[in-house]
């Protein structure tokens, strides 16, 4: 255990619960995908006697490469950099921590993300009728053919995981065009104090007709029926995405950096 850090393949469940209750926003991957896809994750700790420094949540379930989210550890990132999984992959992690990171896996791209929260007193968003009439509406079964044989006509690391989508196991809204899909976006994490919205795609022939907006609205709906905050991720460079989620109540509170070490993928 040198320097008294110990890197461990695993997470201490019982500190977790408390740094999570501490912030929800901060943890709320953690906590979803050990309770929900226990099977596609893998975790790395870094503790010191005085408890965890941090975290690697090693997400296997993306169709290429492992994506990796980084949680504290400042103090102790040179191990953590270490425990990375090798190259290609993808980090995304605090910018204090990117020297080590580049350290230990090699030069990458990089990318700005801001990390946006609507709370839940902000203006309610569409009601359900209003996004059923617009043309949007939450997926069932039966439109599982029609929105991955349309997901599999699009290119976009956002749009990749709904060609295998299972609207019996997770929850999405599309949007349709004269009966066919344009759009998609879902509720990637649903816990009592945060939802985490993710994979918003529209079809480029779709873009500037107000889809994207519908499909946020109707997410930003139902986390406030639920009383939960929506926290979602938006590149700092897409004026109108972070414009888009201001309109509907976001605000920023936090910075992260896409760090693309040989993946080819951008956010």
């Amino acid at each position: 255990m040198p320097g008294g850090v110990e890197i461990s393949p695993t997470i201490d469940r019982v500190w977790l619960d408390q740094a999570s209750s501490d912030d929800p926003v901060a943890h709320a991957y953690a906590v979803w995908d050990l309770a929900n896809s226990p099977d596609r994750v893998r975790f790395v700790s870094a503790r010191s006697p005085g408890g965890t420094e941090g975290y690697l949540l090693w997400w296997t379930g993306h169709p290429s490469v492992p994506i990796v989210h980084w949680v504290g550890g400042e103090s102790v990132a040179r191990e953590l950099a270490q425990a990375l999984p090798p190259r290609p992959l993808v980090v995304v992690a605090p910018s204090r921590v990117r020297g080590a990171i580049v350290e230990a896996r090699g030069p990458a791209r990089e990318f700005g993300l801001l990390l946006l929260v609507r709370e839940t007193g902000e203006r309610p968003g569409a009601s359900s009728d209003a996004t059923e009439r617009s043309g949007v509406r939450r997926l069932a079964g039966a439109d599982r053919p029609a929105v991955t044989a349309w997901a599999a006509t699009q290119e976009g690391s956002e749009v990749a995981e709904y060609r295998t989508f299972d609207p019996e196991l997770e929850v999405a809204w599309g949007a349709f065009d004269g009966g066919s899909p344009v759009g998609v976006a879902r509720a990637a994490v649903r816990l009592p104090a945060i939802w985490v919205l993710a994979g918003v795609y529209v079809a480029p022939e779709a873009r500037r007709r107000g889809w994207g907006r519908r499909l946020v609205e109707a997410v930003a709906a139902a986390s406030s029926a639920a009383g939960a905050r929506l926290l979602t991720f938006v590149r700092e460079d897409s004026r109108s995405a972070r414009g888009l989620y201001e309109s509907v109540g976001f605000r920023r509170t936090g910075r992260r950096l896409w760090i693309d070490a040989g993946a080819g993928i951008e956010p």
